[in-house]
């Protein structure tokens, strides 16, 4: 796995496995993953048309996920441990359920080291939002997050690490899950 910043936009490169429930969301096999942050008074008809003319404009060559946010890439959170690489983008001025009327979007991009089921990689996304929900309640907010949240979870096939064995669950009370809530 690859990354860097480049016009806006966060461009993780490599070969993933990944579950996504943004924009063109689903399971795939994908080559990229972005975030790109957009201006606070964004407006676009269509989010999907936007994201495929990014993933054209940044050269992205077959499947990819992407993500928007008006978080600036100066502002990007990465953290690494020996199980996963982490991306987050926090943006909480729309914070649900509709109390304000501005963009705000918390975007969180979990690169797996090690191989993950299906249902670990389903299992992680709650677990990343179960520790969205904590952290925003923990720094005084009451609400758990916003309108337009989303997560990826990506295992990295071209990491050596565990390769023999296959990561079940990724709840809280797992290595991976405690190491993700952190």
């Amino acid at each position: 796995m690859k990354y860097h910043i480049e016009n806006n936009t966060l461009l993780i490169k490599g070969n993933f496995e990944a579950i996504s429930t943004g924009i063109n969301g689903g399971m795939s096999k994908v080559s990229c993953i972005f975030n790109h942050s957009v201006t606070s008074d964004f407006e676009y008809k269509d989010p999907i048309e936007y994201v495929v003319n990014l993933a054209q404009l940044n050269d992205i060559k077959g499947k990819y996920f992407g993500l928007l946010t008006a978080v600036d890439m100066t502002n990007l959170c990465i953290e690494e441990n020996e199980n996963m690489t982490l991306f987050v983008t926090a943006g909480i001025t729309h914070p649900s359920p509709f109390k304000l009327k501005n963009i705000g979007t918390i975007n969180i991009i979990i690169v797996s080291k090690i191989a993950l089921s299906k249902g670990a990689m389903a299992s992680a996304i709650i677990t990343a939002t179960e520790a969205k929900s904590l952290c925003l309640l923990d720094l005084g907010f009451d609400f758990l997050g916003t309108t337009t949240d989303a997560v990826v979870v990506a295992e990295d096939k071209t990491s050596s690490k565990n390769r023999d064995t296959i990561t079940q669950y990724t709840g809280s009370y797992t290595e991976f899950g405690s190491d993700l809530i952190k």
